[in-house]
């Protein structure tokens, strides 16, 4: 999965999400047929990724963001395939949906040019389902989606909620011989919705069909620090309806989905073995430049999880990093990611079948 592997999908000017991984020689050519009859892949998993905002005033990282996934971008290419939460849009410019002068009216407008960041830092594949990505109407999830079409990266999880233009509800990649399913839910109805069971079966179920694995992203539940438990009822944010998100993560399992992670909160959240299928509730920010990381808010969690054939899940890794303002998610020695989410574990997941070790490894819990 290196550098130069996503790079070649621009030479060949593949648009959209069915791609594929190119070798750059003999030998990675063999190691990638191997790869389809491995045993186990590794996902790498990230929350929310906002490069900086044009809109209302610039606050961009310094060198068009070219140094802001430094410290985790190789995690993320050793993984065969690695995805994350896209929290604001590509724009140059656009009509803002919301009062620019309330103290609420967050709104992200990235430029496209820093969208190839994501193919250096190793991603595939980014959520689009998120209360961000209609910040300036339809027109800049076209916008995203170009700029994104551009890279060959892949997206899902947008919606035109007057129903008058088409946008992705679902992706599939084939990296290194594996088919990877991906889709996106978020609870606005601008996205494909969470609460919509009919659609997220549908959507499953047709990635279950011709996938060798299912990945699930969600965007859901209530916001800040108070918000690091996990309830077992529907949340609710200013009022809006932000999900049953245990009762809606299981049914993606039941339906077919072999991962499932989420982001939305902005704080970490604790992580669940649900009939042999890892569940991360909220991986936080991770690399939100231009906004507060401070406290709770600041840790960057990199997840990653080792899954069998079968798409179950036989061990990983919760690598812990800081965001910094305007510089990104920086190396955490002291692991507070990690203990973040074994605490919250212990405490919303009852009983756990995870044990996760202070520097963050995972293992699946001995029955006794």
């Amino acid at each position: 999965m290196s550098t130069f592997a996503k790079l070649a999908l621009l030479a060949i000017l593949l648009v959209g999400c069915d791609q594929v991984k190119q070798s750059s020689s003999s030998d990675d050519r063999a190691a990638s047929e191997q790869s389809a009859v491995r045993d186990t892949v590794t996902i790498a998993m990230t929350g929310d990724i906002m490069m900086g905002s044009i809109y209302p005033k610039e606050r961009l990282p310094i060198d068009s963001a070219r140094h802001i996934f430094d410290d985790v971008a190789p995690l993320l290419r050793q993984a065969d395939v690695a995805c994350g939460n896209l929290e604001g849009t590509f724009a140059y410019s656009g009509t803002p949906r919301k009062n620019p002068a309330s103290k609420l009216a967050f709104m992200f407008m990235m430029p496209p040019h820093f969208a190839p960041r994501l193919v250096e830092a190793g991603y595939d594949f980014v959520g689009l389902a998120n209360n961000h990505i209609y910040d300036f109407w339809e027109p800049c999830i076209t916008t995203t989606e170009q700029a994104l079409d551009a890279v060959g990266m892949g997206y899902a999880g947008a919606k035109d909620p007057n129903g008058k233009n088409q946008h992705q509800e679902m992706c599939i990649k084939q990296l290194n011989g594996v088919k990877y399913g991906f889709c996106a839910f978020c609870h606005e109805d601008y996205t494909v919705r969470l609460q919509d069971t009919a659609s997220v079966h549908r959507i499953i179920k047709t990635l279950r069909s011709q996938c060798d694995y299912v990945i699930v992203s969600f965007h859901g539940g209530n916001e800040g620090t108070i918000a690091r438990h996990l309830p077992d009822e529907i949340e609710y944010f200013h009022g809006d309806d932000r999900g049953h998100l245990r009762r809606f993560t299981h049914l993606c399992i039941d339906w077919g989905a072999d991962v499932v992670y989420g982001h939305g909160p902005h704080v970490c959240r604790a992580i669940e073995l649900y009939k042999g299928h890892l569940i991360a509730y909220s991986l936080g920010n991770f690399c939100t430049t231009g906004m507060g990381v401070a406290g709770a808010t600041g840790y960057a969690p990199v997840l990653i999880a080792q899954l069998d054939q079968d798409g179950k899940f036989i061990g990983g890794q919760i690598h812990s990093f800081l965001q910094q303002p305007m510089l990104g998610p920086k190396t955490d020695t002291e692991h507070h990611a990690a203990k973040e989410i074994a605490e919250l574990t212990q405490a919303d997941i009852q009983p756990s079948l995870l044990e996760i070790s202070a520097d963050g490894v995972i293992k699946v819990a001995r029955l006794k």
